[in-house]
């Protein structure tokens, strides 16, 4: 492929912005009306038959569908379609204020995100028929510090058009019909004895950089206030007290299906029909940089941005996990209002 060619996919897949004025308006109460003037990208509107696709510039030749299997870890062989209405991205933008980064999502009309199904089972594509415990993950995944060589690549989770560098997530998960946890993910580490020495590291305000693989990482829900007596009870690792500066900031080590549900700082809300969602991200969550002593997350950075949405399979076609991911966005952290 020619030069122009590639990079006439990558102006398509990272949208580049110049300026990201500071937005001090968006509210997380379900009335979307303030999202009216932040840009907005869109994601190709999947149907049923397959034949949407998107690109990474990463991998320009090759085509994935835009609704996939959550299993496919490599950019090649392709993953499967499988649609789902309910992560069927079609709009997405960002924003930020002083102190937070915000997302907002919209899936097709007749999509609900965040909707699970109810079940003492957990879902078994070989066995569809049976109720199951539905999941669904709102995801924001972000590259920090704009190395391509920590982090770790989109596909390494099922995550198509791939791109790499990706550090930190920010996520909402349901399970089971219900909200269950907000966290905050720590991608630096590449097998169990590095995930111990970033829990190590996390528990005294500490974010890590390194090269990583997706599976091994920390996820942990943090609050500004001493968790309730029962989150700290049904805390699988934790709560544990961050120190100095902080006086009553706490983190608890979690995993997908826990025994929720954790209400940590990380807010959102969805539209009446549910199709579109909103979700702030206080910048704090993200701990400090190990490497500098600042926080990691700040104004004033530039950062590479993707949102995805994936659910379980019980509203999918043909019922298996499915997942869509959108463009990867460059995003300026801006102090000025615009």
């Amino acid at each position: 492929m020619s030069i122009l060619k590639q990079i006439f996919f990558i102006y398509l897949i990272i949208h580049l912005v110049k300026s990201d004025p500071i937005n001090r308006n968006i509210k997380i109460d379900g009335n979307f009306d303030d999202w009216k003037n932040v840009p907005s990208y869109t994601d190709p509107e999947d149907n049923i038959d397959g034949t949407v696709y998107d690109r990474s510039p990463w991998f320009p030749s090759l085509k994935f569908p835009d609704c996939h299997d959550a299993d496919t870890f490599q950019p090649d062989p392709i993953p499967t379609h499988v649609y789902n209405p309910n992560v069927n991205i079609v709009e997405f933008k960002i924003a930020h204020d002083d102190t937070s980064l915000y997302a907002y999502y919209r899936v097709v009309d007749g999509g609900v995100i965040g909707k699970t199904s109810v079940g003492a089972n957990e879902f078994d594509k070989n066995n569809p028929s049976q109720s199951s415990a539905g999941r669904y993950y709102v995801i924001a995944t972000v590259d920090i510090d704009n190395d391509n060589t920590t982090g770790y690549w989109l596909h390494g989770g099922a995550y198509h058009p791939t791109a790499p560098g990706f550090d930190g997530n920010f996520e909402v998960e349901f399970f089971n019909g219900s909200f269950n946890q907000d966290v905050y993910l720590d991608h630096a580490a590449n097998n169990n004895t590095e995930v111990n020495y970033l829990k190590h590291e996390n528990k005294r305000n500490q974010f890590i950089f390194r090269p990583a693989i997706y599976e091994s990482y920390t996820e942990y829900i943090y609050w500004k206030h001493k968790p309730t007596s029962s989150e700290s009870k049904r805390c699988l690792d934790g709560p544990y007290r961050l120190p100095r500066p902080y006086s009553n900031n706490y983190i608890c080590f979690t995993q997908d299906k826990a025994p929720g549900p954790f209400n940590g700082i990380i807010s959102y809300s969805r539209s009446e029909k549910g199709n579109e969602f909103e979700m702030r991200a206080p910048f704090e969550g993200f701990l400090l940089n190990k490497d500098t002593g600042r926080p990691t997350l700040q104004l004033g950075m530039t950062i590479n941005i993707s949102l995805s949405l994936e659910t379980s399979g019980e509203d999918s076609t043909p019922r298996d996990w499915s997942s869509d991911t959108a463009a990867t966005i460059q995003y300026t952290l801006s102090d000025s209002a615009a």
